[in-house]
């Protein structure tokens, strides 16, 4: 199995290099030793996730399993993970209370269909994209209208959610679309997609890595 594993590694690089990468991440982040606020540490908490609840994956392929309903459920939690990071980021109560009510209602948008069957539509994991969308940019309008933070590139959360923002853009049409372009017969597509989106991911832990790097600079 673990040569199994090293093969698929060595074929697809940048793959392995998306599950690397937040652990890259937590390790540059614990040789620094920064104390962090809550935000952070719940940003920190995500990569942990991240790292340890894609390992089954790599052990399933490596045995030639096709885990969709593991890779489903993890897909959603790490999504509704993102959301809660900025129930912690954003100060007002009103925005708090919405974001709790959308992880309540997303979350029952993502559980049901698997009471129902084995597959879940790869559309509802757009919606769940679309969602971090629309919270990123609460949280940007958020900082535009307070003017609390005066030098925005040395805010370690516009790099957190900058790279946030690109991962959820960039693979929220190719959920909407998949089931439309990609079939058996078109394996090049799939490699494609998922080449893409770990490409995606290896862009977001980098700026949330960037993001982290900024904790010791003042930004108001």
């Amino acid at each position: 199995m673990i040569e199994s594993i090293l093969n698929i590694a060595q074929d697809f690089p940048l793959i392995a290099l998306s599950t690397l990468m937040p652990l890259i991440v937590i390790i540059s982040i614990w040789k620094n030793r920064n104390s962090f606020d809550k935000p952070l540490t719940v940003v920190l908490w995500f990569c942990v996730f991240f790292f340890l609840s894609d390992l089954p994956l790599w052990v399933t392929s490596g045995l030639g399993i096709r885990n969709i309903r593991y890779n489903y459920i993890r897909d959603i939690s790490f999504h509704l993970m993102i959301i809660g990071i900025y129930y912690f980021v954003l100060n007002n109560s009103f925005k708090k209370r919405m974001i709790l009510y959308m992880i309540l209602i997303l979350s029952i948008i993502g559980i049901t269909p698997l009471l129902l069957s084995y597959e879940a539509p790869s559309q509802l994991t757009a919606i769940h994209k679309l969602a971090i969308v629309g919270v990123v940019f609460l949280h940007f309008h958020t900082l535009i209208s307070e003017l609390k933070i005066t030098k925005i590139l040395s805010y370690p959360f516009f790099w957190i959610s900058s790279g946030i923002l690109m991962f959820s853009c960039g693979s929220v049409l190719i959920m909407l679309f998949y089931t439309y372009t990609f079939s058996i017969k078109t394996p090049a597509m799939f490699l494609f997609y998922d080449q893409f989106i770990s490409f995606l991911i290896v862009l977001m832990f980098l700026f949330i890595g960037f993001g982290f790097f900024n904790t010791r600079k003042k930004y108001s």
